[in-house]
C-alpha cells in the first residue's frame, strides 16, 4: 500500500523540548512504515518567530506539494492551526489539529492566581487561543487530554489520543535512589509550572522536614542525566496551574515514582489519591506543603510508584497513540477523496 505523505506544522522544535515535540517525535517514528512525514517548524520558539514562520510556512508548502503531492496536513501546538487551515483551504487536502494543551481557556484557574503570575493573562493570548482551539473548524481535532473536550467547540467530534510513554527506557537497576529524600520537578521556567507556589511550599516544609532536597530541572539536559534523575529521586512533584496530559506525570511513573500534582487538566483521571499519588487544589501552598510532608512520611511510597508504572504500562503506550493517530489519518483521507 502507497505510504501516506503528511506535513507537520509545528511553531516549536528542538532543541525546544515540551511535550508536543516528544509526542510529534514519536508518533512519526512508529509511524514511520505507513506515512512520509515533512516536519515544518519555526526556527526558534520566540513568539515573534513563531508569528512570523506562520506565514512563511504557506508558501513553503505549496511549493513541496506542487512537487509531490501531501495527502493530510497535521497541524500541532497553537501556531500551526492558522497556517494549517490555510493551507487545507488552498490546496484542498484536508488538515488535522492537536491540541496539546489550553492554557489560556483555564481562565478559572489563572484569574485565581492573577498575583502569583504578575498581573492579568493578556486579553489578546487568550482570544488568539480560543479562536485557534475551538473557533475554526478542522476536519479533525485531536486533544491529549480529556480535559479539553468540556470546552464549547465548533469542531464536534474531537478524538481523545493521550500522550505515551516508553517504560523500557526507564529501565536501569544500576542507578541507585539517592539516600536524601529528593523531590524532582521537570518543566519549563514559566509562572504556570508553578515555580513560585512550590518554592513558597518548600519554606514550610523545611521546617518540619530540614532535609528534603528539591531539585528543578528547568533547562534541556541530555536524556539519559534526565533518566537518571527520575531513576534516583524518591517523589515527582508538579506544582502546574494549567497542564493538558502532562508527559512528565508519565515518564515519572515509567521510573516507579509517587507523584504530588495539581487537579488540573485530565491530571485528576489518572492520579488517584493516596493510591499512585498526591493530588493538591492548583495555587494551595499549604496543600501542596502537606502532600509533601505526607509523602515524606509515607512508609509505602515504593507501592505508590509501582501502581503508577502498572498504570502507564497498560494504559499509555506511544504504539497506542500512534494507531489511533493513523486511524484518523486513514478516516480523513478516506472522507477527502
Amino acid at each position: 500500500m502507497k505510504k501516506f505523505r503528511i506535513a507537520i506544522l509545528i511553531d516549536a522544535w528542538f532543541p525546544f523540548h515540551g511535550g508536543g515535540q516528544e509526542h510529534v517525535l514519536r508518533i512519526t517514528n512508529s509511524l514511520s512504515k505507513d506515512c512520509t512525514f515533512t516536519i515544518y517548524h519555526a526556527p526558534q520558539p520566540s513568539l515573534p518567530a513563531r508569528a512570523i514562520w506562520s506565514l512563511l510556512v504557506i508558501p513553503q508548502v505549496i511549493v513541496d506539494h506542487r512537487k509531490e503531492k501531501i495527502d493530510l496536513i497535521h497541524a500541532h501546538a497553537y501556531a500551526a492551526g492558522f497556517p494549517g487551515k490555510v493551507l487545507s483551504m488552498i490546496l484542498r487536502i484536508p488538515v488535522v489539529y492537536t491540541v496539546h494543551g489550553s492554557n489560556m481557556l483555564d481562565m478559572q484557574i489563572l484569574e485565581a492566581q492573577q498575583r502569583k503570575l504578575g498581573g492579568r493573562i493578556p486579553w489578546w493570548k487568550y482570544r488568539l487561543e480560543k479562536w485557534l482551539l475551538t473557533g475554526i473548524r478542522y476536519d479533525r481535532e485531536i486533544s491529549v487530554s480529556q480535559h479539553f473536550r468540556t470546552y464549547e467547540n465548533v469542531n464536534r467530534h474531537i478524538a481523545y489520543i493521550p500522550n505515551g510513554v516508553d517504560t523500557r527506557t526507564f529501565h536501569d537497576s544500576q542507578i541507585a535512589k539517592k539516600p536524601q529524600f529528593t523531590l524532582l520537578f521537570v518543566g519549563r521556567n514559566e509562572p504556570l509550572k508553578g515555580h513560585d507556589i512550590l518554592d513558597a511550599a518548600m519554606e514550610s516544609v523545611r521546617q518540619k522536614c530540614p532535609d528534603i532536597e528539591l531539585v528543578k530541572i528547568t533547562q534541556e539536559l541530555d536524556r539519559k542525566k534526565i533518566i537518571r534523575e527520575y531513576l534516583s529521586s524518591s517523589v515527582y512533584v508538579l506544582p502546574s496551574l494549567s497542564e493538558g496530559m502532562p508527559l512528565t506525570l508519565l515518564e515519572a511513573w515509567a521510573a516507579r515514582l509517587p507523584v504530588i500534582v495539581t487537579d488540573v487538566g485530565d491530571n485528576a483521571k489518572m492520579v488517584k489519591d493516596g493510591l499512585n499519588g498526591y493530588l493538591v487544589p492548583p495555587g494551595d501552598i499549604q496543600a501542596l506543603s502537606q502532600a509533601i510532608v505526607k509523602a515524606y512520611t509515607n512508609p509505602n511510597l515504593a507501592k505508590m510508584g509501582e501502581a503508577g508504572y502498572n498504570l502507564v504500562k497498560k494504559n499509555y503506550t506511544w504504539q497506542k497513540a500512534a494507531e489511533a493517530t493513523l486511524k484518523v489519518y486513514k478516516e480523513v483521507i478516506n472522507a477527502a477523496r
